[in-house]
């Protein structure tokens, strides 16, 4: 018979702390002296870093006569890069930034 793992509060809590930490790690990125962050508006990053390198747009859907369908979003991505080896990947939703990915060229 297999016993449960019991892991501490500790451990837990070290677990728990470096999930968080490697979350805001991804949510932020340095153009220059300045840092974009999650939440910053499409002309806050654009001040910030420049216009992008690429961008691409998408909806709101709308409806069959030309209407926005409710709930219907702008996104927006855009790509700056290649920066110091990496390209830096923005998603925009109605203006506001919601992700920040990185990714390392070999």
């Amino acid at each position: 018979m297999t016993r449960p793992v019991m892991r501490s509060k500790t451990t837990v809590v070290i677990l728990l702390a470096g999930s968080m930490l490697g979350a805001a790690a991804e949510a932020s990125m340095r153009c220059g002296t300045r840092l974009v962050h999650l939440n910053d508006t499409r002309e806050q990053v654009e001040t910030k870093c420049g216009p992008a390198d690429s961008e691409t747009s998408e909806g709101p859907s709308l409806r069959s006569d030309g209407v926005v369908q409710p709930g219907a979003v702008r996104i927006d991505r855009w790509v700056y890069g290649p920066r110091n080896g990496a390209n830096y990947y923005l998603r925009f939703i109605d203006g506001s930034l919601v992700e920040i990915r990185m990714e390392r060229k070999p």
